[in-house]
């Protein structure tokens, strides 16, 4: 039987990449070089790229330029390089891997391994991605369809690695105004498609520091979980695509475009957190009336909820919320939690755990 791991199933999948995630209501940005060029240059790029609040740093050490003769990258120094710069501002690392039998030295240094779109059908390097303990953004290949795509995706599923993130750069057209022609209609139909996260490269797609900004907000707009810029110090004396890097200021003023919507969708994610918890908190405090019921202990501990109250007023006290406001958000939580508890356990009387 084919196997169609990246079909979705009715819900989304959230991908953790180091302290980040990418899903899950959660719109992440990475930001970086295309290049890592010298160690000034990528702790440069990184201190004001972790200033303007993108979440995943990004660069290249191995290269897959258009010219046998342009620059191919510092490769494993690269690596050390952008490491480095990640544990100097907190933020996980990302670049891509270009050989099958460099996978586990690209690993040993990023968060997550990236695969380019020219390499969206190499079989033998997404199987080795696959079978590594690192997340993987599988770019689109340029002539790729999204069927394509999505069973290039399925090449690392199968080999046991399902923190999968898709990148959509742009697919090639008959028109030459831009490098590639971003595919802001790929993004709901992978949602239609797949659980699988989706996010945008509108540096790739654009070739042009200036239309990058429109891009992304119409990625975003049509729901991507995040996008990929590249970003740079000084793109004039960038040793690679130059033109379609952000600068500093260029970079801040996208990220203040986006921030109402990264601020949004940040809040969007506490709340599923918050949601999370709590049925993971009602789980555990079933189970625990089930054992009580066993052994023949009653349901309700008066002192503990009492205790836990009190804890919790003080936990609001020292994060400088209202002890009042969290309490009676408490005493609803343990109302539902006693309702949860007799239901599971058939119980009508008031004789509930807190």
């Amino acid at each position: 039987m084919e196997m169609k791991a990246h079909r979705n199933g009715g819900g989304e999948t959230s991908v953790t990449v180091g302290t980040a995630v990418v899903g899950g209501g959660a719109f992440t940005v990475m930001a970086g070089p295309c290049a890592v060029e010298s160690e000034v240059q990528i702790m440069e790029a990184a201190e004001f790229i972790a200033e303007g609040g993108a979440a995943i740093l990004r660069g290249g050490a191995f290269k897959i330029p258009r010219s046998p003769y342009d620059f191919q990258g510092l490769g494993e120094e690269g690596l050390r390089y952008l490491r480095k710069a990640g544990d100097a501002t907190s933020l996980p690392v990302v670049s891509e891997v270009t050989e099958p039998d460099d996978v586990p030295l690209v690993a040993e240094y990023v968060d997550m391994v990236q695969v380019g779109a020219h390499n969206m059908q190499n079989v033998v390097l997404l199987r080795a991605v696959g079978q590594v303990d690192r997340p993987v953004l599988l770019k689109r290949g340029p002539s790729a369809t999204i069927e394509e795509w999505l069973l290039a995706a399925e090449y690392v599923l199968n080999e046991g690695n399902m923190d999968v993130v898709l990148g959509e750069q742009g697919i090639r057209t008959f028109d030459t105004r831009t490098t590639s022609t971003l595919d802001i209609s790929s993004v709901p139909v992978i949602k239609q498609l797949s659980h699988l996260p989706v996010i945008i490269d509108p540096s790739h797609a654009s070739g042009a520091s200036a239309i990058v900004a429109p891009l992304a907000l119409a990625g975003r707009a049509a729901g991507a979980d995040g996008l990929m810029v590249e970003v740079h110090p000084s793109p004039d004396d960038a040793l690679t695509e130059g033109p379609h890097q952000l600068d500093r200021d260029e970079y801040f003023s996208l990220m203040h475009a986006l921030g109402i919507v990264r601020l949004r969708a940040d809040i969007d994610l506490v709340d599923r957190e918050i949601v999370r918890l709590l049925a993971r908190r009602v789980k555990r405090a079933v189970e625990i009336a089930h054992i009580k019921v066993e052994e023949g202990i009653a349901l309700r501990s008066p002192d503990r909820e009492v205790d836990l109250l009190a804890d919790v007023r003080d936990e609001a006290d020292r994060l400088g919320l209202d002890p009042k406001v969290v309490q009676r958000l408490f005493e609803e939580i343990l109302d539902y939690s006693r309702q949860e508890q007799r239901r599971a356990v058939g119980a009508g009387s008031e004789d509930d755990p807190a």
